[in-house]
């Protein structure tokens, strides 16, 4: 009996074979909580799901390994030796051609580079030399330039003006008064007929097509500076060896064959191949998209030295900073024009049912305030003060309480002048008959462009109080303000018909020009405030 049960029955510790445990789990059947206490045992059925997994697993591995050594087997059958040099680079006495230089530099392929007898190879069939470059030989030097072409990139053709006129005519603010030219040209023409009914819509259309003509120029003006700043920095000079002496040269009048000397930050001026060195790392990230370290740079860098003196980021910083005070300057100027006549505008006309500012003359202020306002407060010539004020961190705010003191008091200046006028004005100004209202109007319009003129020049400093200082220096500013003027006195005595205005007395002048002025020592108190 003993006998039978150890031949049919007996289980081991370790491998015991299936049949056994499966006769054991029929035997023990009837007995309690069998899960509790075979728990320590094989599972018979998860047995058999994990070996049929893992010969599932085997035959997909068998799979790769098969198709793996086909792949292999058919990349070694592609030999490069079926390349054969082209008669033109054979008659200009290389061995070797362009694409197939640059199918082994940017597709690392080893193979070719091996059997085109690695980097010495390579060079000998570019007839040059790893130890003194090429040789100095002008007309063979042309002929390797002629037939490998220059080391430049073709640049992309430039914007021409009517792409930026076209991308001004774009602005949603444009579009609109475009739409609201068009209705008021059909009601005006239908209501009051011919041409006295076009003067709106016609003002209108000549403003936005002043608009977009002026932005366009500034836009175009610019791409071509930078067009030229981008050029200049292209500008980079390398250390190469020709005809064994290391020299300086132009990074265009690099040739394949020239062996280029490389220095901690220096950008890889063209595809080539390692000669000798240590601890080369490339970041091909602007070519390939790719951010880790690479190795047939400077351009990562926030800023770049193009005259290797380090003082010069001393002027880099105080042109930013320059940059970005003149910005928060003309924003400040921009928010309070805009706050003064929205709140002017649409609270007069629900009071009173009109505006007192008309379609052309706040294109007339639009002009003041976004085109020739940035003129004159952004191109404000950096200054030595600039290095004494705390830098500003990523988070901190672009408008500052400053800046928000400095808006809102004008505002409310200028808000409360105007209104003054309007409730006022006429017995101010001892205005009677049939054309007292368009005299008001005139005078509030023009109190409103200069007390804008003089906000202009309060606008040069934010906090300081002497806002002429240096003002004569920057002759833009200086002949925006005479620009400005003079426009507005054309508007006013010219253009009655055109803008809605008529003809002032130098006595409504003279009060519109103090109105505006008294906006500057108010300026200056508020500056006073501390925030």
């Amino acid at each position: 009996m003993e006998s039978f049960l150890d031949d049919t029955f007996d289980v081991k510790a370790k491998h015991a074979p299936d049949e056994a445990l499966e006769k054991w789990r029929k035997l023990c059947g009837v007995v309690k909580n069998p899960k509790r206490r075979f728990r320590f045992t094989a599972n018979i059925s998860k047995r058999s799901e994990a070996a049929a997994m893992r010969r599932t697993n085997q035959e997909k591995l068998r799979i790769a390994v098969l198709v793996s050594k086909a792949a292999f087997q058919f990349i070694s059958s592609v030999s490069p030796s079926d390349y054969t040099v082209p008669p033109e680079v054979k008659a200009a006495g290389f061995d070797i051609c362009a694409d197939e230089l640059g199918s082994i530099v940017e597709g690392h392929d080893v193979k070719k580079l091996r059997f085109h007898g690695g980097v010495n190879g390579i060079a000998q069939k570019l007839c040059t030399s790893t130890n003194d470059g090429l040789p100095k030989d002008v007309d063979a030097l042309n002929r390797r330039q002629e037939l490998f072409g220059i080391n430049k990139f073709a640049e992309s053709e430039s914007k021409s003006f009517w792409v930026f006129v076209w991308e001004a005519l774009h602005d949603m603010t444009l579009m609109i008064l475009a739409v609201c030219a068009f209705v008021s040209l059909i009601v005006g023409i239908a209501t009051e007929g011919w041409p006295k009914g076009a003067h709106d819509g016609l003002g209108i259309v000549a403003s936005i097509m002043l608009v977009v003509f002026v932005t366009a120029t500034s836009d175009y003006r610019q791409s071509l500076q930078f067009k030229d700043l981008d050029k200049e920095k292209k500008k980079i000079s390398i250390q190469v060896t020709r005809n064994g002496f290391r020299q300086k040269m132009s990074i265009y009048e690099l040739l394949p064959g020239d062996i280029v000397h490389l220095a901690i930050g220096d950008q890889v001026p063209a595809d080539g191949l390692f000669v000798s060195g240590f601890s080369v790392l490339i970041d091909e990230s602007s070519l390939t998209g790719e951010s880790e370290p690479v190795m047939v740079a400077k351009e990562s860098a926030d800023v770049i030295i193009l005259d290797d003196n380090f003082s010069t980021i001393v002027t880099v910083a105080k042109w930013g900073r320059s940059v970005y005070i003149n910005i928060q300057k003309f924003v400040q100027f921009q928010l309070t024009v805009n706050v003064v006549a929205l709140v002017v505008n649409f609270s007069s006309a629900c009071m009173t049912g009109s505006a007192p500012l008309t379609a052309v003359q706040l294109l007339w202020v639009n002009m003041i305030m976004d085109t020739l306002g940035a003129l004159a407060l952004a191109t404000e010539p950096p200054n030595n003060a600039l290095m004494k004020r705390p830098p500003v961190g990523r988070k901190g705010h672009f408008i500052t309480n400053v800046m928000w003191r400095n808006i809102l008091g004008q505002s409310f200046y200028q808000f409360l002048i105007i209104w003054k006028l309007q409730a006022s004005g006429k017995s101010m100004f001892e205005l009677e008959g049939s054309d007292s209202d368009l005299v008001l109007n005139t005078i509030i319009f023009n109190s409103f462009v200069f007390c804008q003129v003089f906000n202009e020049i309060s606008s040069r400093e934010m906090e300081s109080i002497n806002v002429f200082k240096g003002m004569l220096n920057n002759y833009v500013f200086v002949m925006v303000l005479v620009a400005t003027v003079a426009f507005q006195i054309i508007i006013i005595e010219f253009l009655g018909t055109f803008a809605n205005t008529t003809h002032l007395t130098s006595h409504q002048w003279g009060a519109c020009v103090l109105i505006g002025f008294i906006g500057m020592p108010i300026a200056a108190i508020l500056k006073l405030v501390p925030v």
